[in-house]
């Protein structure tokens, strides 16, 4: 990331906000303060060049190098009259104490909430954060005092298990890729060369210089009900949601990693928060950036910190109460929607043909086998994706290449669409699978042929087979199940339907070895004949979520 033109764009949306300057340069304290068990934070403090109480937004985060971002955000809020204090978790920067991502946030962020409260100087306060540092205010969301009244949080969630597995598979361009960054010392080790790494549970020691406990543990826990999902930490986090009383402005991306996570957590809020929170999916990635390439996007991004200043307005200056309400970006009609769910009002199914048609006619169904070799030595590369972060630059819905590019990719096409569709919610897909080994993967990726040709990822999701049939025997047909996020996406006249099936997407999915258990464990891979059984009787089908016109 060029972080020049990344703070320049922060200035320009700063200033183009509505809110303008109103003081000179601010005044800033730094300052160290205790924990409940004598732990020292940095933490600095801006306030506006005036006596008096101030609304003041808050952040806890823990990567040293935003310091500079820090800074300006905090001179910015303070000469528009906001009052803003930046705290540094444990083991981060100057502040004191040992760095263990998630175990202190919760008595450490509620340790400062509660100083903050009790300092004349602060009339009100908003929480404000993104990713780690909107996990910073989730953590206390349900024990904030009285003078918190809301919080703006970006890409984060309660369920973190959500955002580094799916169906047992580690999602290793976030959860690897983090490790990396954040291990508490210097890896220069080529990350992709760690990603494929095996077995991946000593990478740390074998490649990076040193064991990462934290890191093998989250290896290990390959179900949200495993030892790291089920610590004080990640348990204390799962129940907040439901006991929160403030409102809230959720904000995600189609294309971030921690979507799952934070539709989750938004599904827990009680009926009287969602009446006074919003959610708003937009189509950028986990940085807020645009995630929806080869198309014209100009209504795509909204100013961020406009939303932002606005909302914490309206609930600490003008101490409105706010209306509820999602919103949500279509993609590829460019437009902004608000609407009571992300669940569609009708289905539309397509069925898979051995000839390779999606076809919405059952009778058209061609019974058949088709198969194909997969070799986790030659995974298949993630070209688009919505949980990507370290590769940014195939982050999103991006070009796609031709039908069948690949002997172990199956591509299936429907008949151009005579009208347009609305897909919104989770798309789904049955299909009848064979293998010849005990346990191996399913990819599926959803894309759109544009009536120009061009052909665009919608989404991409995995699933194995000892997931879904713990008992598998080799040799046997299943049925595979696999669901993928939500999406709003207008499917225009003229274009087509377009479904992959393949058993690898790297790095956006582990590559599985072939054999049975815990893929970090594995340390040889092996082939497998994968076979898609497809006939009328039990049709392998793709399901659309369909909303009204």
């Amino acid at each position: 990331m060029n972080y020049e033109d990344y703070f320049a764009a922060i200035m320009t949306n700063i200033n183009n906000s509505g809110f303008p300057v109103i003081y000179p340069e601010p005044i800033t304290k730094s300052t160290m303060i205790p924990t409940r068990d004598n732990v020292n934070l940095a933490t600095t403090i801006y306030t506006p060049t005036a006596i008096g109480q101030f609304p003041t937004i808050v952040q806890r985060g823990c990567y040293a190098e935003q310091a500079p971002l820090n800074d300006l955000l905090g001179k910015e809020f303070a000469k528009r009259g906001l009052a803003y204090v930046f705290q540094f978790c444990r083991g981060i920067g100057p502040s004191e104490g040992v760095w263990e991502p998630k175990v202190h946030e919760r008595s450490d962020g509620k340790d400062l909430v509660d100083w903050l409260q009790a300092q004349d100087w602060v009339a009100s306060m908003g929480y404000y954060g993104s990713s780690y540092l909107a996990m910073t205010g989730w953590a206390i969301a349900d024990i904030v005092p009285s003078k918190l009244k809301t919080m703006f949080l970006s890409n984060y969630g309660v369920h973190d298990y959500l955002a580094n597995y799916h169906n047992g598979i580690l999602k290793p361009d976030i959860t690897t890729a983090w490790a990396m960054d954040n291990a508490g010392w210097n890896i220069d080790t080529d990350y992709l060369t760690a990603a494929k790494y095996r077995p991946a549970m000593t990478v740390d020691v074998d490649l990076w210089g040193g064991e990462l406990p934290w890191y093998r543990d989250v290896l290990r826990s390959t179900t949200e009900t495993s030892h790291y999902w089920s610590s004080i930490t990640s348990q204390n986090l799962k129940q907040v949601a439901a006991k929160i009383k403030i409102p809230l402005f959720i904000s995600e991306g189609w294309y971030d990693h921690h979507l799952e996570n934070a539709l989750a957590t938004y599904a827990e809020l009680s009926a009287e928060v969602k009446a006074h929170s919003v959610l708003q999916i937009g189509g950028w990635n986990h940085f807020g950036q645009p995630a929806i390439f080869g198309r014209e996007t100009p209504n795509l991004l909204l100013n961020d910190f406009k939303t932002m200043l606005q909302w914490f307005k309206t609930i600490l200056i003008d101490q409105q109460v706010p209306q509820g309400r999602l919103q949500s970006y279509e993609i590829n009609a460019d437009n902004w929607h608000e609407q009571t769910s992300l669940t569609g009002t009708s289905t539309l199914n397509f069925y898979l043909s051995q000839d390779r048609h999606l076809t919405t006619t059952l009778n058209e169904v061609k019974a058949g086998n088709i198969d194909y070799t997969y070799d986790p030595g030659k995974s298949v590369p993630s070209i688009g994706g919505e949980v990507l972060i370290k590769t940014a630059d195939q982050i999103g819905s991006r070009p796609q290449p031709d039908l069948n590019y690949r002997d172990d990719v199956i591509s299936f096409v429907s008949h151009p669409l005579t009208t347009n569709q609305r897909l919104l919610g989770e798309l789904k897909l049955t299909v009848n699978f064979a293998t010849d080994v005990d346990d191996t993967a399913l990819v599926a990726k959803v894309m759109a042929i544009q009536p120009n040709g061009q052909t665009f990822n919608i989404r991409t999701t995995i699933t194995t087979v000892a997931a879904q049939h713990a008992d598998y025997q080799a040799g046997n047909t299943t049925t595979l199940t696999l669901t993928m996020l939500p999406i709003d996406w207008q499917l225009t006249a003229g274009s087509q339907l377009r479904l992959d099936l393949t058993s690898s997407d790297f790095p956006q999915y582990q590559v599985h070895s072939n054999y049975r258990g815990n893929q970090s464990e594995q340390a040889q891979t092996r082939l497998a004949h994968q076979q898609l059984v497809l006939n009328k009787d039990v049709p392998s089908t793709l399901t659309l979520p369909l909303a009204d016109a």
